[in-house]
């Protein structure tokens, strides 16, 4: 049994990510509760409802926080206040030497990991690519503890300040997008990922998760070059050779994530079927993410793309329990029109 819910995030224009899931453990055959960020603090009241509500249980086996941003870590207080948690899998910028005055957000990092140590959280501050959880269902990808290190370094740096501008079934039934869409493929017009993300997005937690005969790749806000050290470190363990089935679109979507060389090695060159699905998670009023060219070159290569736009999208196996409440089939972005997208936008 598996199934991972990402939570909506954002009522306006602010986007972030919040997901849970649970699978059934192949090392135990006992179930597994993992959290993935939590948006922001009120997401993490909702995230926490839904744990109790459909997963019926208070414990969460591992919370992960992919990086320090607020649209990810803040949600995670009211977690870790509400549920049992009994790990908190987090990279600390203070194990390197940086303390509140650094531009590496480290001053929040060390209040969730004194609140989880409050309340008697295990946290694991050392894990790094390659480190499994739950049988080797689940497994760290990227980064490694020298890249991680190394976009420290760069975050620190004056010149990386400011160098970028800045099944599944629904809940409530999927919202229209306010984008012009097109009848058929516009072409591939994506070259490159406009300049890359930022060193703090590419010290994202990437998480591999293989279950049951289905994949699912969960990205964080990681870009190119993480998530190709991620592929690289998948490669050697062998768990590449499964077709992701779950595809977590980086950022939310936005350009400076990924490439078409990335995405070919990733999910696989164009294709007129269909490999698996892609969620984007964005704000109910945030119209410019996913990106045109992004979400149609992620739905060429076989993956149609599932905005949370206000509401919460299950993706689940078959034998997961049902859910009244999650009735309505979600309806995936068709062709969208790139011509309104600004060069340099996110």
């Amino acid at each position: 049994m598996y199934e991972v819910d990402y939570m909506w995030v954002g009522e306006k224009t602010n986007t972030g990510d919040a997901i849970a899931m649970r699978f059934t453990r192949p090392d135990t055959g006992t179930q597994a509760v993992v959290i993935i960020d939590g948006g922001f603090h009120e997401t993490g009241e909702r995230l926490a409802d839904h744990v109790e509500s459909y997963y019926g249980t208070p414990t969460v086996d591992l919370v992960v926080c992919t990086h320090p941003d607020d649209d990810h870590i803040m949600g995670l207080f009211e977690v870790l206040e509400r549920l049992d948690v009994r790990r908190l899998l987090i990279h600390r910028p203070s194990r390197y030497g940086y303390g509140p005055d650094d531009d590496v957000k480290s001053q929040i990092v060390e209040d969730l990991v004194a609140l989880a140590q409050r309340h008697g959280v295990t946290v694991d501050d050392t894990s790094y690519a390659g480190t499994s959880f739950f049988g080797g269902a689940l497994v760290i990808a990227g980064p490694t503890e020298e890249y991680y290190s190394e976009m420290l370094r760069e975050q620190s740096s004056p010149s990386a300040v400011g160098s970028l501008s800045h099944s599944m079934k629904s809940a409530f039934g999927a919202l229209v997008r306010e984008v012009r869409s097109l009848f058929g493929d516009p072409g591939e017009t994506m070259t490159g990922d406009n300049g890359g993300t930022t060193p703090r997005n590419n010290s994202s937690i990437i998480l591999d998760l293989q279950v049951e005969g289905t994949r699912a790749l969960f990205t964080g806000d990681s870009g190119a070059p993480a998530l190709t050290l991620a592929a690289d470190k998948l490669d050697a363990l062998g768990r590449s050779q499964a077709t992701i089935e779950l595809f977590d679109v980086p950022h939310h979507g936005s350009r400076h994530n990924l490439t078409p060389q990335l995405l070919d090695r990733l999910l696989g060159t164009r294709t007129d079927g269909i490999r698996g699905g892609a969620v984007a998670s964005v704000a109910k009023e945030a119209v410019d993410h996913p990106r045109a060219e992004v979400a149609n070159a992620i739905k060429r290569r076989g993956y149609p793309v599932y905005c949370s736009r206000g509401v919460n999208l299950w993706w689940h196996g078959d034998t997961a329990p049902t859910r009244a409440a999650y009735n309505t089939p979600v309806t995936a972005l068709e062709w969208l029109d790139e011509s309104d997208d600004e060069q340099g936008a996110a």
